[in-house]
């Protein structure tokens, strides 16, 4: 399962997802998954990559309690590490693993969680047996995964047509490469709308099912200008820093070379443009909107 970081460095998770959870939504997204964390509290995050939703989790403990990140790319676990120490976090520790086989003894945790890993995955029902495993008698297992639908919206039409062929281009070498790796055969389909299902089937109990429209608007009056500009800038020096990478995978995917060319122009320009002229981002409607669900569980018995 390693390389995972060919297709998504640290650097873009960190980057690409930093709007994806309002600050006034984490709460309740803790309230689910750990409503009465405590000192002693252990929490395991499955497919870590670079520690974002790991380091989201470890805000609900509050410096409390032992977080443990699991991935199976060195490369990603080695960046987590250096980004928690960038930000003085302590209590969160990274291990080498994957979803099926997770590198810790069973009934560790309080709270087993995957975050946007499941649906990249087959034998996705084998995974959840693993975290029910690892998960203490009375914890909690949650799964977080995208639902189909979201997109994101530029201002200029021909840069929406470009952007989103390039979208299609990238997942399809995802599919050719990440998944070429692994026996899809096992795969469950439409798995975002079967989680409860597969939840029932690994013997969990008191099932919930909450989901989460994340929405993003360049010109929102909620957001500072100093803040968003900054933002802008690091996201041309990524696309810049990614160029290669991304005309690789986009080509991979069946994108033209001519489109992906124009489509690197037209999105140059347009972050220019606003890193430029500052007072521009308050009046561009810049959208994106991605969904989740999660669902909890929780563990009664090892069987």
């Amino acid at each position: 399962m390693s390389g995972w970081s060919e297709y998504q460095s640290a650097e873009e998770m960190e980057i690409n997802r930093k709007y994806e959870y309002d600050p006034e939504f984490i709460p309740f997204m803790c309230k689910w998954l750990c409503p009465s964390p405590k000192p002693s509290s252990v929490i395991v995050d499955i497919g870590c990559g670079s520690g974002y939703f790991t380091k989201i989790i470890a805000s609900c403990m509050k410096g409390r309690g032992k977080i443990v990140g699991i991935d199976p790319d060195k490369r990603l676990i080695q960046e987590a590490e250096k980004i928690c120490k960038r930000k003085h976090i302590s209590n969160i520790q990274f291990k080498l693993g994957n979803a099926w086989k997770i590198p810790l003894e069973s009934n560790y945790a309080d709270l087993v969680v995957s975050h946007i890993v499941l649906s990249n995955i087959p034998r996705q029902l084998d995974a959840i047996l693993e975290m029910k495993r690892v998960a203490k008698i009375g914890g909690k297992i949650a799964v977080i995964d995208p639902v189909r639908g979201g997109g994101q919206y530029f201002p200029d039409e021909r840069l929406n047509e470009l952007y989103g062929k390039f979208i299609t281009a990238f997942g399809t070498a995802i599919d050719k490469g990440w998944r070429e790796k692994l026996d899809m055969s096992a795969y469950v389909e439409n798995y975002h709308f079967r989680i409860p299902e597969l939840f029932l089937k690994a013997g969990l109990v008191d099932i919930t099912l909450n989901g989460y429209l994340s929405t993003f608007l360049l010109c929102d009056i909620r957001r500072n200008t100093k803040e968003m500009h900054s933002h802008l800038q690091t996201k041309l020096n990524l696309w810049k820093k990614l160029w290669k990478r991304n005309e690789k995978c986009a080509l991979h995917g069946g994108m033209k070379e001519e489109e992906f060319r124009e489509l690197s122009r037209r999105y140059i320009s347009h972050l220019e443009n606003l890193i430029a002229h500052p007072r521009k981002i308050k009046t561009t409607p810049e959208v994106h909107i991605v969904s989740r669900v999660i669902v909890c569980g929780r563990k009664i018995s090892d069987k």
